[in-house]
């Protein structure tokens, strides 16, 4: 479903879209997964699942620095290698900021899900254009709240204003690399986090976290990946606009799987635009259809029935997969069916199998999502030698990509698990 005002949009993210591997755990063990919790949203039959990893979390006693105000958290982000500790205790304003840059490798943490631990939380209340920006090695943001200036659902220009005069942008992260884990991502009227630009094709890691109320209308996003490749696993979506927006640069793709979507939907939940929509006023540049590299998305449930789970609007490099997931939403009576899939045009190459639909898909799925999570980390675990690093040292993320971006595969990485 397109939105009114397409144009205004267009024209505020080709400003923002051309601005211009890390460390990476195996599927952290010692998971524990649980209903609800401080700060998460709720609404409908199911209550929200958080995910959460004991291991490879970042405890005080790493920190290299503590940041407890704004002025501490400036100078530490600076520090080249630093890791910082927020306290639990700790609300760093940064309302009026913009821009601040996050030197190469450093990792901001608290202790979110740690001990039944909140986490410490940077906020903005302003609709401030990117409040941090790392486009260096990399970056990583463990255990925070990560709290915007608006959580409700509303359309700007009932204020008679443009989408950009709210659009507040929390992280963008350019870099190499980047990690968000066991965050709460809440109330950013266009992105908690933005991923790469048009000359930086960013790696992303973005798992274990609650991501919800990002949803005013025309942008409203946990996260927008702009380039690059992202595997995106084990978060809790709800009430945002799009969970996940893809920007379509011909090297952009993501792999999202084992994450759960709440049924609280504006839009679709995860998507992929043509690039041709977001930067030239529909192809008047030739850009044209271009719709990412890959789209591969499996073993997540969807709770939303009002919209679909998935829209690829353009032609990717290579495909789209949606298998192997479990969708609350009933065939529709016009078509005889329902696929969770909307929007693709009839020459992408699109493979749609093994899914389960309707309301009684949900507690299976979350179920198998509970018997998955040990197999798996078994599984990785006894294939490495050495405990991954877990702070953000540039290496490769192939690894954990390289079934994403294979096209003979019939689904995804677990295969072994169907």
């Amino acid at each position: 479903m397109a939105d009114s005002k397409t144009s205004d949009r267009r024209g505020f993210l080709k400003i923002v879209g051309t601005a211009g591997g890390v460390g990476l755990s195996a599927i952290s063990g010692c998971t524990s997964i649980w209903m609800g919790g401080s700060g998460d949203s709720g609404g409908g039959e199911y209550p929200p699942m958080q995910f959460a990893s004991q291991q490879h979390r970042i405890a005080r006693e790493m920190a290299t620095h503590t940041a407890t105000d704004r002025a501490s958290l400036i100078d530490a982000v600076g520090v080249p290698e630093a890791t910082i500790w927020i306290p639990n205790t700790a609300t760093i304003d940064m309302t009026g900021v913009v821009g601040v840059p996050i030197a190469p490798n450093v990792t901001i943490a608290s202790d979110r899900l740690l001990n039944d631990a909140e986490g410490g939380m940077i906020k903005t209340d302003g609709y401030d254009k990117g409040v941090f920006i790392n486009d260096t090695s990399g970056c990583r943001i463990t255990g925070l709240r990560l709290k915007g200036p608006r959580m409700d659902y509303f359309e700007p220009w009932q204020d008679g204003k443009d989408e950009e005069d709210y659009a507040a942008l929390g992280f963008s992260l350019e870099g190499q690399t980047a990690i968000v884990d066991h965050c709460e991502v809440a109330g950013w009227t266009f992105a908690g986090i933005a991923l790469g630009a048009a000359s930086k094709q960013t790696r992303g890691w973005i798992h274990h976290n609650s991501m919800h109320h990002n949803q005013m209308n025309h942008l409203g996003y946990p996260m927008e990946l702009y380039n690059g490749l992202h595997l995106i696993e084990w978060n809790y979506f709800d009430h945002n606009r799009h969970s996940i927006a893809g920007f379509g640069y011909p090297s952009n793709g993501y792999e999202a799987r084992f994450n759960v979507v709440g049924p609280n939907a504006i839009l679709h939940a995860f998507d992929m635009h043509y690039l041709g929509e977001n930067l030239d006023e529909l192809g008047k540049s030739g850009l044209g259809m271009s719709g990412g590299e890959f789209v591969n998305i499996h073993h997540n449930v969807f709770e939303l029935t009002s919209y679909p789970a998935f829209s690829i609007q353009g032609i990717p490099q290579q495909y789209v997969r949606f298998c192997n997931n479990w969708s609350a939403d009933t065939p529709d009576e016009r078509s005889g069916k329902s696929n969770g899939v909307a929007l693709f045009p009839e020459s992408v190459d699109v493979r749609i199998k093994d899914n389960t639909y309707g309301p009684n898909a949900i507690e299976p799925g979350r179920q198998r999502l509970r018997e998955i999570e040990p197999q798996l980390v078994e599984s990785q675990n006894a294939s490495s030698e050495n405990p991954p690093s877990a702070t953000p040292t540039p290496m490769d993320l192939d690894g954990l990509l390289s079934s994403a971006s294979n096209g003979n595969q019939t689904t995804d990485s677990v295969a072994e698990f169907p």
